[in-house]
C-alpha cells in the first residue's frame, strides 16, 4: 500500500477519492482550506518558505492527488485575481513539494473548460488550468517529477449538493425539486455536455496512480465520449417529476456550447469510463423520486443542501 497526499480532501470529488483511498488500504492525509489551511503557507515551515513543514514532509507522499482550486467558471470571472493567486500558484508550491520529498507521482485535476468552444480557455478558471498543465509539463520535463493532468467533463452524481450562487446543472436541479422550487435553465438548452459520474472520476484517478509507466506530463480527457444536451436531461427529469417546469434564463458567461471527451487515448492505456450519461442521469432522478417519496428518508433528512465551492 502506498502513502498519499490529497490536497482539496474535503471537496466534493477530493472527499470521495479520499475515502476511496483509505478504503483501498492506502495510508492517506489531506490538506483543505475547509480546515483552515492555506497551502500556499501551510506546506512550508517558516515565512521564508526555505523548507518544508514537518507534518507533510516527514509523511513523505509517494502519490499525490492535486485537486485544491477554486472552481467555477462564474466565480473566476467575477473574482479574476482571487482565484489566480490560489490555482496557479498552489499547483507551482505542490509540484515544488513533489520534487523535494521525491513523490512518485503528481495526478492534478484539470478541466474541460481549457477547451472552450474549440478555441481555447474562455474564463479566468479554464486560463489558470491550462497554465497549471502546462507547468506538471515543465515540472516534468525539468525537475523529473512524473505528472498526469486528468481533464474531467461535467462530474455528477446522485448525491451531488448544490451551491446556492455557483451550482453545476444537474446539482441544481436535484436541490430546486427536493425543495419544490422552480429550478432555473440558462440559455436554450441546447449546450451540450459530456457528463461523467464521480465513481468514473475516482477510478480514473486510481487507474493513474496504479499506472505502471510514466507519465511525463501527459493530459487526458477523463469523460464517456458522448455528450447530451440539456432539454435532452429534461426530458428525462420529466419522467419522474412531469410537473415540474424551469425558468429560462440568459446564458451565462464563459460556458461553452458543446463539450465532448476524446477517451481514445485513455482507453489505449486501459482505461474507460463503465456509466452511461443516460444510467446516471436516470439514477440521480430516480433516487430523487424514491427519497422524497420516503424511502430512505432518514439518510436523504442527513444530507447538507449546501456546500463551499473553495475546494474541488
Amino acid at each position: 500500500m502506498s502513502r498519499c497526499l490529497v490536497t482539496g480532501h474535503r471537496g466534493y470529488i477530493g472527499s470521495k477519492l479520499f475515502n476511496t483511498l483509505e478504503q483501498l488500504g492506502h495510508e492517506v492525509i489531506g490538506i483543505d482550506l475547509k480546515e483552515n489551511h492555506d497551502i500556499n503557507k501551510d506546506l512550508y515551515h517558516g515565512e521564508d518558505k526555505k523548507s518544508f513543514h514537518p507534518f507533510y514532509f516527514n509523511f513523505k507522499p509517494e502519490y499525490i492527488f492535486h485537486m485544491a482550486c477554486i472552481p467555477r467558471v462564474p466565480y473566476s470571472i467575477e473574482n479574476p485575481v482571487e482565484t489566480t493567486k490560489n490555482n496557479i500558484l498552489v499547483t507551482t508550491n505542490v509540484l515544488n513539494f513533489a520534487k523535494a520529498v521525491g513523490a512518485e507521482r503528481v495526478i492534478f485535476s484539470s478541466s474541460s473548460s481549457i477547451v472552450g468552444n474549440g478555441d481555447g480557455p474562455m474564463s479566468p478558471y479554464a486560463l489558470q488550468k491550462l497554465y497549471s498543465e502546462m507547468e506538471c509539463k515543465l515540472w516534468a520535463s525539468l525537475y523529473g517529477v512524473d505528472v498526469v493532468s486528468l481533464r474531467y467533463f461535467n462530474v455528477y452524481s446522485e448525491n451531488q449538493q448544490a451551491d446556492s450562487s455557483y451550482p453545476t446543472a444537474i446539482s441544481n436541479w436535484m436541490h430546486h425539486i427536493r425543495l419544490d422550487e422552480t429550478p432555473f435553465l440558462d440559455g436554450t438548452g441546447e449546450q451540450k455536455r459530456d457528463m461523467v459520474h464521480i465513481s468514473d472520476v475516482i477510478s480514473a484517478n486510481i487507474f493513474a496512480m496504479n499506472y505502471n509507466k510514466l507519465f511525463l506530463g501527459s493530459v487526458f480527457d477523463v469523460g464517456t465520449g458522448k455528450n447530451i444536451s440539456l432539454n435532452e436531461v429534461i426530458l428525462i427529469i420529466h419522467k419522474y417529476f412531469p410537473n415540474v417546469s424551469f425558468e429560462k434564463r440568459s446564458p451565462r458567461i464563459g460556458d461553452a456550447l458543446l463539450t465532448r471527451a476524446d477517451i481514445e487515448p485513455l482507453k489505449k492505456l486501459g482505461w474507460s469510463s463503465s456509466i452511461s450519461i443516460e444510467e446516471g442521469i436516470n439514477n440521480c432522478f430516480l433516487n430523487l423520486k424514491q427519497l422524497m417519496l420516503g424511502k430512505n428518508r432518514s439518510s436523504f433528512r442527513n444530507q447538507p443542501t449546501t456546500i463551499n465551492n473553495k475546494e474541488k
